[in-house]
């Protein structure tokens, strides 16, 4: 399974998210344009290989988490639950998802509060 796949389905099975924010409100990437808020966009930001002399051993990859609310209070209440649905989650060919670093923001002219939580986890198998 590929990581993107699985950062989706972590999202969407934690239960108490998705009374947060739509499934339909959760993308890669990017937002489709007139995206009612709340929503959340995930991002692969790098993936990092290690080799040794017999070939590949395990990418190590960094991924991001942003969350978008028009209510700030709402805001911390989603990005609570996507931690919750990823930190020391482990799929069936990566280690456990650790929290890296976070950044919160505000975007005037969008009118909307963000926050992005960066997550790092090794991937052993595809």
């Amino acid at each position: 399974m590929t990581i993107g796949i699985f950062i989706a389905e972590l999202l969407k099975a934690n239960t108490a998210l998705m009374l947060l924010v739509p499934e339909t409100s959760i993308y890669p990437y990017v937002i489709n344009e007139n995206t009612p808020l709340p929503a959340i966009i995930y991002t692969v930001n790098s993936l990092d290989s290690e080799y040794n002399k017999d070939g590949w051993v395990a990418d190590d990859c960094s991924f991001s988490v942003v969350s978008f609310s028009a209510d700030y209070a709402s805001l911390q209440n989603i990005v609570t639950q996507v931690r919750e649905a990823l930190e020391l989650k482990k799929g069936t060919n990566t280690h456990r998802i650790t929290l890296v670093g976070q950044s919160e923001g505000y975007n005037i002219t969008e009118n909307v509060f963000l926050n992005k939580l960066t997550f790092s986890v090794r991937i052993f198998d595809y």
